[in-house]
């Protein structure tokens, strides 16, 4: 059975659409989704995929932004609605300053990974690009949100 929040069918969806318009787009997954070129110009589609049809909660991360600052005439944010079965696709482009309007910064989270098992731990992808806890990166990271507040 497909992973039902796999969002593979939806990017390759949207590449054969990019391909289809000039582009010559493929799956890349940083600092976009989809990277793609054409007339010497290369562009980043973030995609951000959803089955429903009315409202649609998600996150983009710090270096899907990143990227979109760093250039937002050629970064999009792409929400893929897609049907149950991901055979039909509908997709709707924002501009970096239109899917500003709807984002917000909530307070920052720490994560945690306990491995119950007592086997030796190995650093995972996440824990690779993260920054470990101590309480001075807390009260940084602390100060640096109450700022923007």
């Amino acid at each position: 059975m497909a992973n039902k929040k796999s969002d593979v069918a939806a990017k390759q969806a949207y590449v054969n659409k990019l391909n289809a318009e000039g582009f010559q787009a493929r799956i890349t997954g940083s600092p976009a989704d989809v990277t793609a070129e054409k007339d010497g110009e290369t562009w980043f589609f973030e995609i951000k995929m959803t089955r429903h049809e009315d409202r649609y909660f998600g996150a983009a991360t710090q270096t899907e932004w990143r990227q979109a600052f760093k250039d937002p005439d050629h970064f999009r944010f792409v929400v893929v609605i897609a049907d149950e079965k991901d055979e039909h696709f509908r997709f709707i482009e924002y501009t970096p300053a239109e899917f500003m309007e709807f984002s917000t910064i909530p307070p920052f989270k720490v994560y945690f990974n306990i491995d119950l098992t007592g086997k030796p731990k190995k650093k995972s992808k996440r824990e690779k690009k993260s920054v470990s806890l101590t309480e001075e990166n807390f009260r940084r990271l602390n100060e640096s949100y109450n700022a923007l507040k």
